[in-house]
């Protein structure tokens, strides 16, 4: 058995980590209730029409939010994408029609649902640097997984690469672990690697 003193910080770690977690979760999921739901317009349309083309039979929702938080996915079981107030202005078609593929993949691969079960393991052996480790590689195996896809999909890796750093100048804020968006994991690599691949 293990000192008490020793349970005590384990489990005092494992509540800090689900609470730091719990309030990410929180903050975005009142950022969609505020959010307003978009029936209609060319995000709309494309949305609909790369749902159709990556086999997606429900279609994934998508909000209009007015925080500076980047494009992502929102949720598990009935994702929501969450699209920046304005950030279409700053973006060519194509580059909406990227950013939009990029969010179904992480949709269809339910990637958030691959995170929280890993941010559950982080949380049980947060003491462990390892798992955090881990937790970095899964991030960038999910972006290199939806930046190849799209490059399948697209085939024009100078489009999809300027999508990618279009979105990084208009938004400045990074999203939470709960939110699978389009600017996660070493930005530069993913750049190189869409680019010469």
């Amino acid at each position: 058995l293990l000192p008490p003193i020793i349970v005590a910080v384990w489990i005092a770690g494992v509540i800090v980590v689900l609470l730091v977690w719990a309030a990410g979760w929180i903050r975005v999921s009142l950022m969609v209730r505020r959010a307003v739901p978009l029936g209609e317009g060319p995000e709309v349309e494309a949305l609909r029409r790369l749902e159709s083309s990556f086999g997606i039979r429900k279609p994934i929702r998508l909000v209009l939010s007015r925080n500076w938080m980047e494009p992502g996915i929102f949720g598990i079981f009935r994702p929501v994408l969450i699209w920046p107030e304005g950030i279409s202005q700053h973006l060519d078609d194509r580059h909406v029609e990227a950013i939009l593929a990029h969010e179904i993949c992480h949709a269809r691969r339910h990637d958030n649902l691959t995170a929280i079960l890993h941010m559950m393991v982080e949380a049980v052996f947060w003491f462990h640097p390892l798992v955090w480790w881990m937790g970095a590689r899964l991030e960038e195996e999910r972006e290199r997984a939806c930046d190849e896809a799209v490059g399948l999909l697209c085939n024009q890796p100078h489009v999809y690469a300027e999508s990618i750093l279009r979105v990084c100048k208009f938004c400045s804020e990074s999203p939470l672990a709960c939110v699978s968006g389009i600017t996660g994991a070493d930005l530069k690599k993913r750049i190189v690697q869409i680019m010469t691949e």
